[in-house]
């Protein structure tokens, strides 16, 4: 076993005898005769394993014609098929020799001799094999098994796919010694890169067959995989034509090279494949270029290919872009539109690879182009079909939401109102019982509530709600709400905690977490209307990798797990489909918003974390929330007090109001000079400038964010603290404000009350504020 040596051909001598010089003619006769057969043979062969699609025709054809062009006594190709169960086995076809003969022969193991072919190390040419000293070092045969035709020239070529996977060998014997020479080595590796080619096209062909049976939504893959097939094809048909192209220059002149890659190729109708010099000159042209483009060889031969380009390509140099790059990075693909001798347009699939000398020295470039537009009309067809199906269900689901607002907000008006008409006919009369009127205004401050709350789950679905997020720890959190939940579950409820030992902290916004892990266990007591176990877990889990995180739907990192089952009846997975939308419940009407999980999907995403839901019925049902872990622990974390307390009261404090709705201006006044505080008031940013510029006593500014003028509430504050670094601000607002909040979360060191308020919140909010000390 040993490297090919380069063959050397002699010289015609300067003089002799006429039969001499006679012989040698009919010598170089008969070589070029064969030359032509060779190439002639292996355009069949190009043709035939381009055409085919069943692998076992496909290797049948490589084989004998490899036998053949080589002088081999025999050929045999083993290729490596896998079956539909992804197991891997080995075949094999002969050439030259009945296959009776070697039924009872093994398979060829990886052995000294076999082994190199079948790891795919290169091509092993052997005079004389029996003489090789890898010979005869494996048993049982320690050689060669006796059979009827003994080996001494022997010859074997892996076959690669284009990707470099081993798929088999080629391997030829011959009872006489010396028969293999380096012009058969190369030809068999040129017929053995074909049958990567083909071999790799079959699986392919195979695979999408299958797929297209389990599937009907195979199509757009089928074409995605059609599209990287005939890239390799083309990519590696330029290779070979590049490869032919250099052998041909080294044996003949260049004309006559040319004229050789051209039977190689003229049978290529699919795809318009023709040869560049370095400054993009055509130099051939094949009957595929001719059908696509519609110019004779006659006609673009000698002419730039930028005759191909649209004007606006020409002018902005894009056939020269393309040349640069090839000859940079060795390859160019790209799609474009390219124009036919007749002006019409087709959109193109094209392929530039580089020629260079074994020196490395620029020789030209393959152009291989395909005519596409026929794929590009049925994919923007499907792409715009899928657009407008997109619309549909988005109309679909904004009409939905739309019509559960619209119902749950008329419901609420509707007690608002008929009560507030109530306690107005009540004051009218003198002798009306106070007990009704009181009711009347609990009813309608209920309804007030209620759409107050509603709209806060509508921000949280909407990922509108401005969050306060603080460094905590979930466990310690839900110890907190323990007697809050059990106030909420009632006794037919039990409560099973199951906390982490060592928890990691999560950034979030803590009172916004309650909500959450309340909306769920209301949830889980209405599901166990007989009562059952309500189980609340934190964990940490470890997501560092892409697969375990992609399960999730999560970015790889550091996650806190809070999960919340319940024992109760459960969904079908229709309804757990669904369980996340806005206003959809399976809840008799007037027992639930359908709210409450939308505004737990909704502050989970906000917070940069996901949640998924398991449940079946019968089953229970059981709710994980990931929240991203947060490595500072080093700020401090206020949990919510849920023990009832005073309105805070102020103490002579002055405060500016600015506010543009009058009767809110007018309404929070009142709350705020009740509370003890001194008010001025101003309805836009310019005129509250001038207010605090002319009352230095001024302590707090309490400003809402949307105000005319031109001039928002953050604006203003901002030009208010320059003038006043000791001011204290308070912002109000009914949605996430771009001016104070970013990514969903409050900016650093801004305060907040969200609209609507309470007389409660107001005033404790207020000296929260106030008495908070200056940074």
């Amino acid at each position: 076993m040993h490297n090919p040596h380069a063959a050397t051909e002699s010289d015609l001598p300067p003089d002799g005898h006429a039969d001499e010089h006679h012989a040698g003619q009919t010598e170089l006769q008969r070589v070029l005769r064969e030359e032509a057969q060779t190439l002639d043979l292996l355009n069949k062969v190009s043709a035939a394993v381009s055409a085919e699609i069943e692998l076992e025709r496909t290797v049948q054809v490589v084989a004998d014609a490899a036998t053949e062009l080589s002088h081999a006594a025999f050929g045999a190709f083993f290729y490596n098929v896998t079956d539909a169960n992804g197991e891997s086995y080995t075949l094999y076809t002969l050439s030259g020799v009945a296959r009776e003969s070697y039924v009872g022969f093994p398979m060829p193991r990886n052995t000294a001799v076999f082994g190199p072919t079948f790891r795919g190390e290169g091509i092993v040419r052997s005079e004389d094999i029996t003489a090789d000293p890898h010979y005869r070092k494996n048993d049982p045969y320690f050689g060669m098994p006796k059979g009827p035709l003994p080996v001494r020239s022997y010859l074997a070529v892996p076959v690669l796919s284009p990707d470099g996977d081993v798929l088999g060998g080629l391997f030829f014997g011959h009872p006489d010694a010396g028969v293999f020479t380096v012009r058969a080595e190369r030809i068999v590796a040129a017929i053995a890169l074909q049958a990567g080619i083909a071999i790799d096209k079959a699986r392919l062909f195979r695979s999408a067959k299958d797929e297209i049976e389990r599937r009907k939504e195979v199509e757009v893959a089928l074409r995605i995989s059609e599209e990287t097939l005939e890239s390799r094809v083309a990519e590696r048909t330029a290779e070979l034509a590049a490869s032919n192209a250099r052998l041909l220059a080294e044996v003949e002149a260049r004309e006559k090279a040319e004229g050789r890659f051209q039977l190689l190729v003229e049978g290529v109708v699919d795809y318009a494949i023709y040869m560049l010099d370095p400054a993009g000159i055509i130099s051939n042209w094949n009957a595929g270029a001719q059908r696509i483009k519609g110019y004779q060889a006659g006609e673009v031969v000698g002419r730039h290919y930028s005759l191909f380009f649209t004007e606006d390509d020409r002018t902005a140099d894009v056939p020269g872009k393309g040349l640069a790059r090839a000859a940079a990075e060795g390859k160019y693909e790209a799609e474009g539109w390219r124009v036919r001798k007749d002006g019409t347009r087709f959109w193109a699939s094209v392929v530039l690879n580089v020629i260079r000398s074994n020196d490395g020295q620029l020789l030209g470039f393959a152009k291989i182009t395909r005519d596409i537009t026929e794929r590009r009309a049925t994919m923007l067809a499907l792409q715009q079909s899928q657009e407008q199906l997109a619309q549909s269900q988005k109309m679909e689901g904004i009409g939905h939401l739309t019509g559960g607002v619209a119902h749950d907000f008329n419901n609420l008006l509707a007690i608002v109102m008929g009560n507030l008409e109530t306690m107005q006919r009540m004051l009218r009369d003198p002798g009306a019982p106070s007990e009704r009127f009181l009711r009347c205004l609990e009813v309608a401050m209920r309804g007030a509530e209620r759409g107050a709350k509603l709209t806060q789950r509508l921000l949280a679905f909407a990922r509108q709600q401005p969050l306060d997020p603080k460094t905590i720890e979930v466990g310690t959190l839900i110890t907190g709400m323990s007697e809050l939940l059990r106030r909420s579950l009632g006794e037919s409820v039990a409560i099973e905690t199951l906390l982490a030992g060592d928890p990691w902290h999560v950034n979030v916004d803590p009172n916004q977490l309650e909500i959450v892990v309340l909306n769920l266990a209301v949830n889980a007591r209405d599901a166990m209307p007989r009562g059952g176990t309500m189980t609340i877990e934190t964990s940490n889990v470890p997501l560092e990798d892409d697969a375990s995180a992609k399960q999730v739907d999560l970015t790889p990192g550091q996650y806190v797990l809070v999960t919340v089952s319940d024992t109760g009846f459960g969904m079908t997975p229709e309804v757990a489909a669904h369980a996340f939308e806005p206003f959809y419940t399976t809840k008799d009407a007037g027992h639930g918003t359908g709210l409450g999980l939308s505004q737990v999907y909704g502050f989970v995403k906000q917070s940069g974390g996901n949640v998924s839901i398991e449940s079946g019925v019968g089953q229970g049902t059981r709710v994980r929330i990931y929240l991203p872990r947060d490595r500072n622990r080093s700020r401090s974390a206020q949990l919510p007090d849920h023990a009832p307390r005073e309105a805070a009261t102020g103490n002579g404090e002055t405060i500016l109001m600015v506010e543009d709705n009058e009767e809110l201006r007018a309404h929070s006044k009142e709350v705020l000079l009740e509370l003890g505080y001194h008010v001025y008031e101003a309805v836009a940013g310019a005129a509250a400038l001038e207010i605090l510029q002319q009352h230095p006593e001024i302590r707090l500014l309490f400003t809402d964010i949307g105000l005319p003028g031109g001039m928002n509430g953050r604006q203003l504050a901002d030009k208010a603290l320059r003038r006043r670094p000791d001011l204290k601000v308070l912002f109000t607002t009914g949605y996430a404000h771009e001016a104070i909040v970013h990514d969903g979360r409050l900016d650093v060191g801004v305060q907040l009350l969200a609209k609507p308020f309470s007389y409660a919140s107001l005033a404790a909010k207020l000296r929260e504020v106030i008495d908070a000390p200056i940074h």
